[in-house]
């Protein structure tokens, strides 16, 4: 795989994640997924995103700094965005 396509494979999945397309979500995320250190396997990755999204209805995922060098990838997420409620236990 080169830079290009490992790249053009994240893009693909943030662009997922900000459709909203849960269904495809799979093409992206493994059914072993961990998230810090937790197995969340798929299933648990989706729910989470969409407890963030119910917390957060305006949430964008926008790549500020991308470094692919095959088989690693790196970013750097920027968010603008308002929480509502309460949000990681804290009254926003």
């Amino acid at each position: 795989m080169t830079k290009a396509d490992l790249s053009a494979i994240y893009r693909d999945y943030i662009a997922c994640l900000n459709r909203r397309d849960w269904a495809e979500l799979g093409r992206f995320v493994h059914d072993d997924a961990i998230h810090n250190d937790r197995r969340f396997g798929l299933a648990g990755y989706r729910a989470m995103l969409e407890r963030d999204v119910e917390e957060i209805p305006d949430l964008f995922f926008q790549v500020g700094m991308l470094v692919a060098d095959p088989p690693l990838i790196a970013s750097r997420l920027m968010f603008d965005c308002a929480p509502r409620g309460i949000f990681c236990g804290l009254a926003v």
